[in-house]
């Protein structure tokens, strides 16, 4: 039996220290789960280009590799994997697909995983927004209250909600090649979700295609707060009690 942490091509490629920081958290939590070499992609980008007969046989390719490594449990920080891994491998492959997975939000929103987390930010009271990755709350089973429950659990932050949020929030303008395609559109997204921010210090996301967007707008655009990835704050209140973090 096999706990698998599945980083995803996109944060094992560029963020490296992000899927270090997400190692460590998952770890810490249960230190059963593991890092395996090479896993195969999800697929994910290829359900947008390529045909269902090409699908099916990466699908299968890929479950065959978990098979293969004995994957029972999987923990993923990518949303784009969650989505795709719970949706369309059960709809490919039905009761063939054994492999229970979990986004980390789900994994670390236990009361017995929250307890032992037990975080705090020494210093000042410290405002965030949040923002809900499209991958994440339009899933088959969404993920929306979790990462609040983490937040409200942590000593001396506080979760200021943007007006549209949950359900209703902005896409980032990042998934399904709109910024390939669509720059502007793309660009005006993510805009708007700086926009929408109240006064608070950091705009924290779950997703990497979210983080990578939001980031590039920040720069292009001067804006001065920080887009943090949901591990790397996770990480700083664990190991530094919040030091670095902005």
């Amino acid at each position: 039996m096999t706990k698998l942490i599945y980083l995803g091509c996109l944060s094992s490629s560029k963020y490296l220290e992000t899927c270090n920081n997400a190692v460590k958290i998952i770890k810490f939590l249960d230190d059963k789960y593991q890092v395996l070499d090479n896993p195969p992609c999800c697929g994910a980008l290829a359900f947008h280009i390529s045909s269902n007969e090409e699908l099916k046989n990466h699908v299968q390719f890929v479950n065959d590799w978990f098979k293969a490594n004995d994957v029972t449990e999987l923990v993923t920080i990518c949303a784009g994997c969650y989505t795709y891994l719970i949706r369309y491998y059960k709809e490919y492959l039905g009761q063939d697909f054994k492999v229970d997975v979990k986004h980390l939000l789900q994994f670390m929103n236990k009361p017995e995983y929250l307890k032992k987390l037990n975080l705090k930010f020494v210093g000042k009271k410290l405002a965030v927004n949040y923002h809900d990755p499209c991958h994440l709350r339009n899933a088959i089973v969404p993920i929306i209250e979790e990462p609040r429950n983490i937040i409200f659990s942590i000593e001396n932050v506080e979760l200021k909600e943007m007006a549209n949020n949950k359900k209703d929030s902005i896409c980032c303008g990042a998934g399904g090649g709109v910024y390939s395609i669509f720059k502007e559109n793309s660009d005006y997204s993510s805009k708007t979700i700086f926009d929408q921010m109240k006064r608070t210090k950091a705009l924290i996301t779950p997703c990497p295609f979210c983080y990578t967007a939001l980031n590039r707008i920040r720069k292009e655009n001067n804006i001065k707060t920080p887009v943090i990835k949901f591990e790397d704050f996770i990480a700083k209140l664990m190991f530094e009690n919040g030091r670095g973090i902005l």
